[in-house]
């Protein structure tokens, strides 16, 4: 065996903190956002309320480019008041931020910033709610790995849907992360063994068997039926699963018992599935015949970066090395941050006017005529990878003239065509199983056999068993349990 020391150059990218930190930034909803701001305000002093929306943030490098601009000023003022240029500069510069910062940077009372009582942006906020994406980076903070793996897990972490599984592929992932796919599934075998349970699973199976695992029940009955007997078990087809596995019905039956047990959406357990209080994080209204797309953002603060610290690290600054460096990792990481807020800002509408423009026939008309739409579409129309437009969508509601909707209520898979060759969408059946439902008479309520004989009638052909798939997400109950006696 012949051995040989190979060396190569390559050029690889790879996620860092401010990656992640814009990324994190897409999954969260207003709220969210608000609160993140107000935190990250805390912890970095280079940051400030602005009044201004449209105050220029100034780099290093336009900072020296005006340096000279500033003196010609001064010079002028200097001329017409007859003040020396020393004494202005001196004014101009009152604060010893040296001293500022030699006392521990701690930040006084921002000046120049009082709260007016009618101010919208300082209205009271609702009451603060930790989201499932902070759950899990807390408990990620307390272990103990690489800081590339970490920064992975994170990616996961925002990856996730809010019921808690994680449905874009090990590929993708590992191409917007620029790493392996086993990288991938290292990371995502750290999030499976935190809490709750089943969280990051790709799949309804996949989800119970970790429960599974937690409890140490691998060598369960109840294990063998998701893993051995999962079609099965899919249609309820009890005596077949006691056949395939050789147990009596006694046997199963407990075994069934404990899979009742388990949560087949974990992250609701955390985060609930709808917030007391909706706020729309968008609005779409009709202005002039045309449909035009608005962020409410009202109560997000407007942030700049606080000059004062920015001339710090000028040239010729008597400030210390130690401090110009503190100052220089503020000032970047504030820079990152407004410019996160900002790309955000664009990116979700671009995403909602992609949504709209998919989804014409329901901003004009309403429900319940939703067209066939998947991620990737969005992703496809405005060259964005699919899992930036599952972050903008997730947990994350709009204001239309039909109501307050959630943005992943706009993808719905198609359901063959209608009668006319339209494509069907799974909303479109359930919003005309719940009509029938709602109407029906109530001594003789539809089976799910009648209600897909008469979606059949009206152009959507249907299987019984899809139908009684839907009623049961819409929390409908059964046709024999839906019956009143007189």
């Amino acid at each position: 065996m012949n051995l040989s020391l190979d060396m190569s150059l390559r050029l690889q990218q790879k996620l860092s903190f401010q990656m992640i930190q814009s990324l994190k930034l897409l999954q969260v909803n207003t709220l969210q956002l608000e609160q993140l701001m107000r935190t990250e305000m805390e912890l970095n002093p280079i940051l400030e309320l602005s009044d201004d929306l449209d105050v220029e943030q100034e780099t290093e490098q336009e900072l020296d480019e005006n340096k000279e601009d500033e003196k010609a000023d001064k010079e002028e003022v200097a001329e017409k008041t007859d003040e020396p240029l020393e004494e202005l500069e001196a004014a101009e510069d009152k604060i010893d931020w040296e001293e500022y910062l030699d006392e521990g940077f701690e930040l006084s009372p921002r000046t120049g910033e009082e709260e007016k009582p009618d101010s919208d942006k300082w209205e009271s906020p609702v009451v603060y709610q930790q989201s499932l994406i902070e759950y899990l980076e807390n408990q990620l903070a307390e272990k103990s790995m690489p800081d590339e793996q970490k920064l992975l897990v994170q990616f996961l972490i925002g990856s996730l849907d809010s019921d808690g599984y994680l449905r874009i592929s090990f590929e993708n992932i590992a191409e917007v992360a620029h790493t392996s796919t086993y990288d991938v599934i290292e990371a995502l075998n750290i999030i499976w063994n935190m809490d709750p349970a089943g969280i990051g699973a790709r799949s309804l199976a996949e989800c119970l068997s970790l429960q599974l695992k937690a409890r140490k029940l691998t060598d369960s009955l109840a294990m063998r039926i998701i893993t051995q007997a999962w079609d099965l078990f899919e249609k309820v087809k009890i005596p077949d699963i006691a056949h395939r596995l050789g147990v009596d019905m006694t046997e199963l039956q407990q075994a069934l018992e404990v899979i009742k047990t388990l949560n087949p959406k974990p992250g609701y357990s955390i985060s609930p599935e709808r917030p007391a209080v909706i706020i729309p994080d968008l609005i779409v209204e009709k202005v002039d015949g045309e449909f035009i797309v608005m962020l409410n953002d009202r109560s997000i603060p407007s942030l700049r970066i606080n000059k004062g610290y920015a001339q710090m690290i000028r040239r010729g600054s008597t400030a210390k090395e130690d401090i110009k460096k503190y100052v220089r990792e503020k000032l970047n990481g504030a820079t990152w941050l407004i410019r996160s807020i900002e790309q955000r800002k664009s990116t979700m509408i671009k995403v909602m006017y992609a949504i709209l423009e998919k989804q014409k026939i329901f901003f004009e008309k309403g429900p319940p005529n939703l067209a066939p739409l998947k991620l990737q579409d969005i992703a496809d129309m405005i060259s964005m990878h699919i899992s930036t437009v599952s972050r903008v969508t997730s947990n994350k509601y709009v204001q239309t003239p039909h109501g307050i909707y959630e943005l992943k209520y706009f993808f719905t898979e198609a359901m063959g065509q209608d009668s006319e060759g339209l494509d069907l969408s799974a909303e479109r059946i359930k919003n005309r199983i719940k009509e029938l439902c709602s109407s029906e008479n109530t001594s003789k309520p539809l089976s799910d056999q009648k209600l897909s004989d008469i979606l059949g009638r009206e152009g959507m052909t249907v299987a019984r068993r899809t139908v009684a798939k839907y009623r049961e997400q819409l929390k409908i109950l059964p046709a024999r349990m839906r019956q009143k006696y007189a």
